[in-house]
């Protein structure tokens, strides 16, 4: 399976990418295990791509 990832910001997609997941580690799950599993895939795919850093900014 396929999952094409886009990523916007602001309205903009900033990234495009796809992830495969193996066809036979999906053989035997059901419909609503597929999607938890390529939720999963896409959960992963953020955590290692994305980074957000704030801080407070103190008034002059």
């Amino acid at each position: 399976m396929k999952i094409k990832i886009s990523l916007s910001v602001d309205g903009q997609q900033v990234k495009e990418d796809v992830v495969e997941i193996e066809d036979n580690k999906l053989e035997e799950l059901s419909e609503e295990e597929v999607e938890a599993a390529a939720e999963a895939v896409v959960r992963l795919w953020a955590d290692r791509k994305l980074s957000i850093a704030w801080e407070v900014e103190e008034p002059e």
